[in-house]
This record gives C-alpha cells, structure tokens and sequence, in this order.
C-alpha cells in the first residue's frame, strides 16, 4: 500500500522540484532554445546533424553577451574555420586561436569536422560533398544563431585552407572573404563567379605544401603530381579571376621577417592578398601544434618563430568586408 502512495506522489513531487528550480541543473538546454536568447555567458557546444545520410558534426563558440536576440538586432558575423589533414577540429581551434580576436565583434565562430579528418576538393580528399555539407551548415547558422548573412567568413589550415579557397570559388553567392592558411586553389573559375576578397598565408619554408609547387602534397596525400602553381602564382590567379588592374600587385611591403603583396582595384570592391612568412614552414600560426600525425608531422609541430600573429591579421583583413560592399553577378 505505501508503495503504491509514493509511486502516486512521484510524479506530483517531481513536477514540485522543477517549479522550485530544484532540478534546474540537470535540465539539458538545446544550444538554439528561447531559453539562450538572454544568455550572457559564452556558448561553446558540438552540434551535429545529418547530411547526405551521414552525421555531420562542429564545434561553435558564441562569445559571451551574443544572445539569438542580440544577433537579430546587431550584425553577428560567421567564421568557420577548417582543419587540415590529419587534424580535429579540437586542435585546429587551438592551434589558430580565432575567439581571440574575433569575440570582440561577436563573431559566430565554427569548427567543422571532415569525414575522415579531411575536406574532398580537387586530388584530395574523399568523395564527401563537403561544399553542400559547408553551405548546409552556413544556412544553419544564420537561420538558427542569427549570423549575419552578409558576413560569412572562412578560414582553414592546409587542407582546409584548400577547402575554403573551392567554397570561395564555387560558392561566391554565400561566402563574404576567405583569409587561410598554407594552401592553394585548384579549381578553374566557376561560370557564376562573383570576385570576393582572398587572402593567403604560406611559409617560406613549408616542407609540405612548397611555396613553389605543391605537388609535393599532392604526392604524399594522394600519389599524384596534380599539385598546382605556388603561392605567388596562386596570388596572380585570384587577381586575375577577380579583375585587379595591373600587371603587379599595387601594394607591396617588405620586411625582414615577411612580405606583403596586395591587388587592392579589383572588381566588386574585392581583393587578392599574398602574405609571406619568411621563416615559417607549414604551421604559420603563433601557436605550436601539438599531437601531429599524417604525412607532414615535423613540418606542423612548431609555430611561426618570429612571433607574427597571423590570426590577428586575417581577422583584421575579413571583418572589413561585407556583401553589401560586394556586386553579386
């Protein structure tokens, strides 16, 4: 019979707690609920959902004070950051340290994880439809934390510097400016291109992705010599599909540790940016990479010696674009 009363009272008594707020720490909150409209502390979750009958997953960071209804009032920008080759999307938010410098402008700040540790573009990596799975997970963003359309960003490593100069081409309608890290384009110029900013960082002294060539990668990675044109030829392909005036770039610094080559008139206000590292090999960030794997393992483990903060200054590059700025085709 007592058994009976308590198992009556069970549920009454449950729903007492929660009104009380008793149980309020236990109650798992969905990242994009009315309840973190107010929220004033950051936000810093993996999410997943399926793509292409596949689960895919990413790490977000909403900086403190960036509220869903701060984002709809103010702009929000989106930075999606992707790893390289061999790399989570963990140790590449680590490694690049964007929140930084960009939660200052409550940006939207996403790390992407590839099937297989690696984005499908050109002779690497896979058969994954990475660029739907990318332009899934940027409407995603914007339709449910409220990111700013007109400023979507992306950046990457390597690899994932690859995979953001295929979206910049491929997917010029979405993407706002690209600013990566240690890679090349390999796509021809899509038929509805529309120029947007690039900018790309490359060491010197990168063992990996030559500075040169990049078939040396190409081999390792995939056994082919497809690899493409270097980092200055890479320079003069954006200028050209982008439409920059001039044979040379119109902006040149040289310092002791790095270089600078910019074409600033271009069309639709956009750019195409060599930044030089002369001392840095394939990891050109600030921070050392810790846990390297994959073909590349002595090349990625030490950072930038001379202390330039690349991330600052791709941030710096990005945040001053927006497509309102920028003519769609």
């Amino acid at each position: 019979m007592r058994s009976r009363i308590l198992a009556a009272l069970c549920p009454l008594l449950l729903l007492l707690a929660f009104m009380s707020g008793c149980l309020s720490e236990s109650v798992e909150v969905a990242p994009t609920s009315d309840n973190e409209v107010f929220a004033t502390e950051p936000v810093d979750v993996r999410e997943c959902f399926e793509y292409d009958e596949k689960e895919r997953c990413w790490f977000v960071h909403v900086p403190a004070n960036t509220s869903i209804e701060f984002c709809q009032e103010n702009s929000c920008p989106l930075l999606i950051d992707m790893h390289g080759r061999h790399v989570t999307a963990e140790l590449q938010n680590n490694l690049s340290d964007f929140a930084r410098v960009t939660d200052v402008d409550h940006t939207i700040l996403v790390h992407p994880e590839g099937i297989g540790l690696g984005w499908n573009f050109g002779w690497c990596c896979g058969e994954e439809n990475d660029v739907g799975f990318l332009l899934t997970l940027i409407d995603h963003m914007i339709e449910n934390r409220s990111a700013d359309a007109s400023r979507v960003y992306m950046s990457g490593w390597s690899n994932g510097c690859f995979m953001s100069q295929e979206m910049a081409m491929v997917a010029s309608h979405k993407i706002t400016a690209i600013a990566c890290m240690a890679g090349y384009t390999v796509e021809p110029k899509s038929a509805d291109y529309s120029p947007i900013p690039v900018m790309e960082f490359h060491g010197f002294l990168d063992p990996g992705v030559l500075y040169g060539h990049s078939s040396t990668a190409s081999f390792q990675v995939a056994g082919t010599l497809e690899g493409d044109e270097g980092a200055i030829q890479n320079l003069y392909w954006w200028a050209d599909v982008n439409g920059c005036s001039g044979l040379v770039p119109d902006f040149e610094t040289v310092e002791s540790d790095h270089s600078i080559k910019k074409f600033t008139e271009c069309e639709n206000g956009s750019q195409a940016v060599l930044y030089t590292l002369n001392y840095a090999q394939h990891n050109p960030y600030l921070n050392d990479y810790e846990g390297a794997d994959g073909p590349f393992n002595e090349a990625t483990l030490k950072g930038n010696p001379t202390g330039l903060d690349i991330t600052a200054a791709a941030w710096e590059f990005l945040r001053e674009f927006d497509k309102d700025g920028i003519t769609l085709a």
